[in-house]
């Protein structure tokens, strides 16, 4: 039996990758801060997955001591190690890049057979310093002496579940035309492709989902699901140029969030598409959940 290190285990891909992983017939170990997360729901619709894990080390990227061992007889290692924001202390620079560092290092040491990384597509473009970090990271890893695999998924279902949110609400706002177009993708989804990829071998995988959708599709998708009629409030690409620079000043760490989603949005992100769930029938999902 082949065994796979998940690092990320208790995030909302990490928990598909696990629960996917096993089913495929691996030995999962993760790698997680506290074991008591296992047990507990993960983020929007991703599972628990303590009934799916067989070995579990405790440990911190951050600390790159608590690491030595975590790769000891493992085959291959999956990371989608990252922080969707900043708190406390940690940037994104000493979690997505210098913790992965630390995480590649030990995977060198041990010899392992494929180090595969969730990276985002777009990620060398973007100017936020969260797809910066990745990006850094994504070229020494390129140049390690380990096998690896970089997947760039354009974005997932829960990430627009900020959309649903303000459907809800009765108003969506959108930044730029809100013509250009994305494919996001379900954590199932993108977890199957990564179990079938793992056989692969120093390659780049630009991954979407099914269906291709303008942002002002999703936003109707949204208001489709709580049976709202749309209401959408345009801001011009111009507007959100000209508040980042403010922005930059007053909340740093804000500023690095909102230029991300600001380039994603007056962007096409269109990868190669794979699975089978449909973003309309994830909003009536999460629609029906109070």
């Amino acid at each position: 039996m082949k065994k796979i290190l998940v690092a990320g285990a208790t995030g909302y891909l990490g928990r598909f990758t696990v629960r996917a992983m096993k089913e495929a017939g691996y030995y999962v170990r993760v790698l997680v801060r506290s074991r008591e997360k296992l047990g507990q729901p993960g983020p929007f619709d991703s599972p628990v997955i303590s009934g799916f894990v067989d070995e579990v080390f405790e440990g911190d990227v951050t600390d790159e001591a608590s690491l030595v061992g975590v790769c000891e007889g493992v085959d291959y290692v999956f990371s989608s190690v990252g922080i969707t924001r900043q708190k406390g202390p940690l940037t994104f620079d000493d979690v997505d890049f210098l913790g992965n560092i630390h995480l590649l290092k030990e995977a060198e040491r041990c010899g392992v057979a494929r180090f595969m990384y969730i990276n985002v597509y777009g990620a060398e473009h973007c100017p936020s310093a969260l797809t910066q970090a990745k990006h850094k990271f994504v070229q020494e890893l390129k140049q390690s002496a380990v096998p690896w695999v970089v997947v760039n998924p354009t974005g997932y279902f829960s990430d627009l579940t900020e959309v649903l949110d303000m459907a809800k609400k009765g108003r969506a706002y959108l930044l730029g035309s809100g013509h250009n177009k994305m494919n996001p993708i379900h954590g199932a989804d993108l977890a199957a492709v990564c179990v079938d990829a793992l056989d692969q071998e120093n390659v780049v995988l630009d991954v979407g989902g099914p269906d291709v959708y303008t942002y002002r599709e999703i936003a109707d998708l949204a208001f489709d699901a709580v049976g709202k009629r749309p209401k959408r409030t345009i801001l011009p690409k111009w507007l959100g140029s000209a508040v980042l620079p403010v922005l930059r000043v007053v909340n740093k760490r804000q500023y690095d969030l909102v230029v991300f989603f600001f380039y994603m949005m007056t962007h096409d992100v269109v990868a190669e598409r794979y699975g089978s769930r449909h973003l309309g029938a994830y909003f009536l999902e999460e629609s029906s959940i109070e």
